[in-house]
């Protein structure tokens, strides 16, 4: 019997040197974290192969000690490769000690189709052809099936499972709907490197080999050893399991459960996601039923914010057709606009007075899609509201076929949660041929969106402006606009010389309006703040002439940038509040970091002062003012 072994192509004289590049879609801040990134990526492909009729099941298992394989027992997956790891140019950077027993990390989905396809197909098939799944994991990197409405367009998910090894490697197990055989494979990305003199290409392989070109062991012996190895939970029911051997350390037990929380609440909630996380011999059982009790026990600071978004998202998930506000489609053919037409007469003041009362409300929203030289398709999306008086900001979250699209976001109102769901498949494949690479942003410019649809950046910013756009319009009377809707939000900018904070915004402005000078207030508004600049930072005050002082401060601070919103565009590498070289210092006041670039200040008498710097003194810095409470909530 043959053992499997690694392989990696020798490369061609003259042949164009190109590194992979595709780790670093998934490095972005947006993410969070790689342990973020990872169960983002296995979710997403998972519930993407479901199966009708039946829940998504995925199990996470990190091996107690005694489960880990020896180093002669991990020799075995190892064979051909070491000497490719150690290269000198191979790209890794944290070594590993291959004397000791191996780590790993096991992913596996229960209730999927498997990789399916024709194990053979080297890329010349038709690719007007059925998709294979197969195909498309193992040998595609970057490119998807055309037309594809799942919920991954890029090709790319797969990467993080090599991104996620200290050794940039993973391997697969598969058992395919309707057969009862198991194929193992394992790939390697690597940067371009020299073995013995031998230039090589970064793509390696695990498995039994036709000259150059890898399949999948199939060996029952074999693979009754690997699952044996690495606690493999699979039989014969169809799924992929995926082993990541040496796992970079940040990637733990509770990050995983945090991040499949955060993440991926609304499929759990709806039943159509169970994820197990087992750690030696404790196991969690994250599912609809016991979600909310088990965020209750943890001691996690967010814990109650937490469930209160899930009691929400609860809310969200019963609500039957019937219960739903159905508002006027927008006219085809035209940029869909917010504006009051959308709804019928006497709904917008029934609508009012429901939401003055603290009533939840739920919305459908029609909205039509045009794909290029396609007729026009009605689609709708899913809009939720509700007020939660602890919110010390808003909270807005769009999800797509289940993935919380992290990035996206357009209402601050405070003590506001919203919630988008889009499901229905013409807007949900606009939205996400929109998407980057990651699933965390709704991007216009997209190579996969742009061109593609009469309007559609219009009908993307209408469903991203959709939670800002219905609040400001429940929140206008009917004559006119509530100048006591934007009392306590502020934006300030920071003058080159002292000078005044700026007041309340004018009326006129509206909560989605950009910041406005740093001189000068409303009208009838008279300043009450004072914000200096100081050497590497700035100074907050209280202005000479105001009558009061405000209680509650809450601030944000960003960078500039040349074009876009300063404070959407805000990355933790560009400054953290609470890490150096930031220093801050009060008077007369408390103040606690509430997220890397925001603060909140309790002032304790009139001449209180607040002192923040640190800053790069070669960027131009950005301060807004969220709110600034009378009282002490």
């Amino acid at each position: 019997m043959k053992q499997p072994v690694w392989k990696f192509r020798p490369m061609s004289r003259g042949e164009i040197n190109v590194d992979p590049i595709e780790g670093e879609f998934f490095s972005t801040e947006i993410l969070g974290s790689l342990s973020d990134a990872v169960v983002r990526e296995a979710i997403q492909n998972s519930l993407d192969a479901g199966l009708p009729g039946q829940p998504v099941r995925l199990a996470v298992t990190f091996p107690s000690a005694d489960r880990k394989p020896p180093a002669d027992a991990a020799a075995r997956y190892l064979s051909g490769l070491r000497d490719h790891l150690e290269a000198k140019g191979s790209g890794l950077a944290n070594g590993v000690d291959f004397e000791r027993p191996m780590d790993f990390l096991l992913i596996e989905d229960f209730g999927t189709r498997g990789l399916a396809g024709d194990i053979r197909d080297d890329g010349n098939q038709d690719e007007t052809a059925a998709k294979n799944d197969f195909y498309y994991f193992w040998r595609n990197i970057g490119r998807a099936v055309e037309g594809t409405t799942t919920r991954g367009r890029w090709g790319l998910g797969k990467t993080v499972f090599q991104a996620a090894s200290r050794i940039n490697s993973f391997f697969g197990l598969t058992v395919r709907q309707g057969e009862a055989r198991r194929l193992l494979m394992g790939q390697s990305v690597l940067k371009i490197h020299r073995v013995n003199g031998r230039r090589y290409a970064p793509y390696g392989y695990y498995g039994r080999f036709e000259d150059d070109f890898a399949l999948p062991v199939e060996d029952p012996e074999q693979i009754d050893r690997f699952c044996s190895d690495f606690s493999v939970r699979r039989a014969l029911e169809p799924g992929l399991s995926v082993m990541i051997p040496y796992p970079d350390e940040e990637i733990g037990i509770e990050s995983v459960i945090r991040s499949v929380i955060h993440q991926y609440f609304f499929p759990i909630l709806s039943g159509d996601l169970v994820v197990t996380v087992s750690g030696g011999a404790h196991e969690q059982v994250l599912d609809g039923g016991n979600l909310c009790d088990y965020i209750e026990s943890t001691g996690w600071q967010d814990r109650r914010a937490l469930v209160r978004r899930l009691e929400f998202a609860k809310w969200c998930l019963a609500q039957p057709e019937s219960a739903l506000e159905v508002l006027g489609e927008p006219s085809p053919g035209r940029a869909p606009k917010w504006d009051e037409a959308l709804f019928e007469p006497g709904q917008l003041d029934r609508l009012r007075r429901r939401f003055d009362a603290g009533e939840r409300l739920a919305f459908r929203m029609p909205l039509w899609v045009e794909p290029r030289k396609k007729a026009v398709e009605h689609s709708h999306f899913r809009l939720f509201l509700e007020r939660d008086a602890q919110l010390d900001r808003g909270e807005d979250f769009f999800i797509r076929d289940g993935i919380t699209v992290t990035g996206v976001s357009s209402q601050r109102q405070k003590g506001m949660r919203v919630i988008v769901a889009v499901s229905d498949r013409p807007l949900s494949k606009l939205l996400g041929d929109s998407e980057n690479p990651a699933h965390t942003e709704w991007q216009e410019r997209s190579p996969k969106f742009k061109n593609r649809y009469t309007l559609g950046p219009a009908c993307l910013r209408y469903v991203k402006n959709s939670p800002r756009e219905v609040i400001r319009i429940l929140t206008t009377p009917a004559d006119g606009r509530d100048p006591k809707l934007l009392r306590d939000l502020f934006y300030v900018d920071l003058e080159p010389e002292q000078g005044a904070a700026a007041g309340r915004k004018s009326p006129k402005d509206g909560p989605g309006a950009g910041p406005a000078d740093g001189a000068g207030a409303a009208a009838g508004a008279p300043p009450r703040l004072l914000l200096g600049r100081v050497k590497g930072g700035f100074r907050l005050s209280l202005h000479p002439e105001a009558k009061t002082y405000p209680r509650v401060i809450d601030l944000e601070m960003a960078y500039d940038v040349r074009q876009g919103n300063p404070f959407r565009l805000y990355r933790p590498y560009d400054f953290d509040l609470g890490k150096p070289p930031i220093r801050i210092e009060g008077v007369a006041l408390t103040w606690r970091v509430t997220q890397p670039n925001g603060l909140k200040v309790t002032t304790e008498q009139p001449d209180f002062q607040l002192t923040v710097t640190g800053f790069d003194g070669n960027r131009d810095l950005k301060i807004r003012i969220l709110t600034a409470q009378d009282k002490i909530p």
